[in-house]
């Protein structure tokens, strides 16, 4: 089945309301820090942009716009813990379970199976919604990799959930891959890593929100996350797009919020 065309579908969408093409954000080249350490000895975070708050914590502007919130998520937060506010994707999955887009229980799996040395103490949610201030972004995503030094992180996994998501994950991966840490993306919008190109992707073609796989298919989750590990563990060419051989099984929705040529202007 052939991915997804968002890029194509996102500017007859905004062009149909009056507006030009958007701008993306487009790189020829990508910086790439190798993985000096076995899979087995690396400490692991992970950064989930699907607008998943720790329940009892204020949820995320699901209309979020330039907000550049990061929350911290303690490693062994439970899998049932979190709300998720985001209008720019359709979450009912991951609602109900959260290992489809942040698959934080098969992350533990893996390091209590020895496939990985540990999960950072700090996991990551934010970065979330329509991002367009990319030179702030890319401050607070220095920032971030100020904040894995600290915890020792050796690689960290980048899932995206929405369409614009995808190039601020990419700015953020190619960001803390030049501060010195390993990155890999997870995509479901392969036109979109593409472009932004971060310093490696796996690609799934799987709907947005559903990164990993369906609820309670555990076995898809980990398949997913231990090929993201391994293509960070092997991978040597900067900006490598790996497609992972998965299908959905029937064709891939497309989640757009309905918008109107008014509410645009008020970014």
């Amino acid at each position: 089945m052939e991915p997804v065309r968002y890029v194509e579908r996102l500017n007859e969408k905004y062009q149909s309301l009056g507006f030009p093409p958007y701008q993306w954000t487009i790189n020829e080249h990508a910086p790439l820090t190798p993985l000096e350490k076995p899979l087995g000895a690396c400490r692991v975070s992970m950064l989930t942009t699907s607008g998943a708050s720790c329940r009892g914590e204020p949820g995320f502007d699901p209309d979020a716009r330039n907000d550049l919130r990061l929350d911290a998520v303690p490693s062994d937060w439970p899998a049932d813990g979190f709300e998720i506010n985001d209008n720019y994707y359709d979450h009912t999955d991951a609602n109900a379970d959260i290992n489809c887009q942040f698959p934080i229980e098969r992350l533990r799996e893996l390091a209590a199976d020895g496939v990985i040395g540990s999960v950072a103490p700090r996991l990551w949610s934010g970065f979330m919604g329509r991002i367009y201030k990319r030179q702030a972004t890319l401050e607070k995503a220095a920032w971030l990799a100020d904040e894995l030094k600290e915890d020792g992180v050796d690689l960290l996994i980048l899932v995206p959930a929405c369409p614009l998501d995808h190039q601020t994950a990419g700015l953020v991966a190619r960001t803390v891959e030049e501060a010195g840490i390993p990155t890999v993306c997870v995509s479901t919008g392969r036109d979109l890593s593409a472009q932004v190109k971060p310093p490696r992707t796996v690609f799934v073609n799987f709907p947005m929100g559903n990164a990993f796989g369906r609820p309670e298919d555990r076995a898809q989750q980990r398949r997913i996350l231990t090929d993201a590990l391994e293509l960070a563990a092997s991978g040597t060419t900067p900006g490598e797009l790996v497609d992972l051989p998965y299908d959905w099984g029937e064709p891939v929705t497309v989640f757009f919020k309905e918008t109107t040529r008014e509410y645009q202007l008020k970014k």
